[in-house]
């Protein structure tokens, strides 16, 4: 108990340092306005087998890059820009199903009928709650390091301690720069740490607090209670050295997911989509050829 408050003091702070990418799209962004916000977006292959790809907090698509690469032509692949993310409009509201809603939009306004959900992070969370209220788009949900389902509640004064550390490092791209050097296995090049450093910083800063909350409680959605009526295929991966999300947690509530598949990488981190891009990459492929087989 006293590991899991200790770890959940510093998750919102380091959260911002989860993943990155080491490789650069071919694809054009495009952007399309669902629910009266401009979501920015790219698009890649022309297959019948749909993947979409929800990154973390403050992220972007720029996260999925390299697993993107991976893909063949004949999966058809979309990533974006989260609402007050990356490229996207800021419309200053950031509730939990916000989110969820502008993915089915999203979803409805190009025509894709039925998909698989790819989702890092906080876009775990986000998958979570988008199986409960649309599982009838979805052909298998994998979650990648998914943020917890339940919000764990931290105490007023540690509240405003910690998040007045995690706004003083969004100040500059130079202290977000340091971070994910810190954090990176993988080394990047100066162009690329610098467009992910920018990328971070112009995230909306109404959505981190807002999202802040998410995970301290005091705006949080407690979906644990409700993960038993998640009815499709569904893969939860989590790594033993994640430093933000304990692979106990993850798997409380794959258990709790009717058939589930649960993986835990005894080397991975939080930023599998990175380290193990290839090996994550295989799995993926191989969920979703087992999906399609049942």
């Amino acid at each position: 108990m006293k590991r899991t408050l200790g770890v959940w003091l510093m998750v919102v702070i380091s959260i911002l340092f989860m993943s990155a990418c080491v490789g650069a799209s071919s694809a054009e962004p495009r952007s399309v306005t669902v629910n009266g916000v401009r979501i920015n977006y790219l698009e890649q292959g022309a297959g019948e087998e749909v993947l979409l790809f929800v990154h973390g907090f403050t992220l972007s698509i720029a996260s999925w890059t390299t697993v993107l690469e991976l893909l063949p032509e004949e999966y058809r692949a979309y990533a974006l820009d989260l609402r007050g993310h990356g490229q996207s409009g800021q419309p200053g509201s950031y509730q939990l199903l916000e989110f969820v809603e502008d993915i089915y939009a999203f979803t409805q306004k190009l025509g894709i009928e039925k998909f698989t959900y790819v989702g890092h992070s906080m876009g775990g969370k986000i998958g979570y709650q988008f199986a409960l209220d649309h599982q009838d788009l979805l052909n298998g949900l994998f979650l990648i390091a998914p943020s917890p389902a339940r919000a764990y509640f931290l105490p007023p004064d540690e509240r405003a301690s910690s998040l007045a550390q995690m706004k003083s490092m969004f100040e500059s791209v130079e202290i977000i720069r340091g971070g994910l050097t810190y954090q990176l296995a993988t080394s990047l090049s100066e162009k690329l740490l610098n467009e992910i450093a920018i990328d971070m910083v112009a995230a909306d800063p109404v959505a981190r607090e807002e999202i802040f909350g998410w995970f301290t409680g005091t705006n949080g959605t407690n979906l644990e209670p409700e993960l038993h009526n998640i009815r499709v295929p569904t893969l939860i991966l989590a790594g033993a050295k994640d430093p933000h999300f304990l692979s106990d947690w993850e798997w409380r509530y794959a258990s709790q997911i009717k058939g589930c598949r649960f993986e835990v990488w005894e080397n991975g981190g939080h930023m599998m989509l990175l380290d193990r891009r290839q090996r994550l990459f295989d799995l993926l492929v191989s969920f979703i050829e087992d999906v399609s087989e049942e």
